[in-house]
């Protein structure tokens, strides 16, 4: 008889199961103090902080999945939980590519490159993709050194098409990116993006340009050395000039101390943020 089960339990743990399940929860803690640079009162709070619930079931050749992310914004005693663009979509993929639904980046976002810049609280404005990361339905795929992504959305308020596509050649990858709809200052908006590493330094350029509009364009940069990142970004968009600097110390293999600045022509006063950052 305990023969007859030891084989039974063999049988049975070699049998491919049809559906497997996983389930995992991570995100972060910060702490910071902030000036927002419009000369109102400093923020010492736990802004920021966030809990991401991923879970995903393998049937077949197809994984389904499904992301929800809680942020917490802490004032005081008060700690209230929001939803931000890119927190809650379901999806699948495949060999067929990636399809995700609801509140996930657009087709230009999915494969824009050209931000290199490590910043954790603040950082300045540059060229980019301009449409809504909500309510979208995107499908995006690899093939080779090529990544491209569509997307749609079909509410009339957002951005209703945006495409992508990037590619890299040795340490250099570039990106090209069009949206198109409701939710795009003056109907379109075209992006391109460079960015790339060399050694312990890594670069990077994003412009977008809207219709009829002008040439908003961004420079980042980081430096990696041991514990230490040193980042900036320097920016023009709409005649306005910024400045970004930032630096964070690895403290442990999960915890960063950060310190950032930003300088920013549209605002009354500069950006400061000092804080901690746990990851878990």
């Amino acid at each position: 008889m305990k023969l007859k089960t030891l084989a039974i339990a063999i049988a049975m743990g070699a049998m491919p199961f049809a559906a497997q399940a996983e389930v995992s929860i991570g995100g972060d803690v910060t702490v910071s103090y902030q000036e927002d640079g419009t000369g109102g009162a400093s923020t010492f709070d736990g802004s920021g902080t966030e809990v991401i619930f991923n879970a995903s079931e393998k049937v077949g050749g197809i994984t389904y999945f499904g992301t929800a992310t809680a942020n917490l914004n802490a004032t005081g005693s008060a700690v209230t939980a929001t939803v931000t663009p890119d927190d809650v979509h379901v999806g699948m993929k495949g060999g067929f590519g990636t399809v995700k639904i609801g509140d996930t980046v657009n087709g230009c976002d999915t494969v824009d490159t050209g931000w290199v810049a490590h910043d954790v609280f603040i950082s300045h404005s540059s060229g980019g993709c301009k449409g809504s990361d909500t309510h979208n339905i995107t499908y995006s795929n690899t093939r080779g050194p090529i990544s491209y992504a569509a997307s749609y959305s079909p509410e009339d308020s957002a951005d209703n098409f945006a495409v992508g596509i990037k590619g890299k050649l040795g340490p250099v990858t570039a990106s090209l990116g069009y949206e198109d709809g409701d939710g795009i200052a003056n109907g379109s908006n075209v992006t391109m993006g460079a960015s790339g590493s060399f050694g312990p330094v890594a670069v990077g350029i994003r412009a977008n340009k809207l219709d009829g509009g002008d040439t908003d364009i961004g420079y980042t940069a980081q430096y990696a050395a041991g514990a230490n990142k040193f980042y900036m970004g320097i920016g023009d968009v709409a005649d306005n000039d910024t400045l970004f600097l930032g630096y964070n110390r690895s403290l442990g293999k999960n915890t960063i101390a950060v310190v950032e600045f930003v300088d920013d022509d549209s605002l009354t006063d500069d950006k400061i943020a000092i804080g901690l950052k746990h990851s878990f």
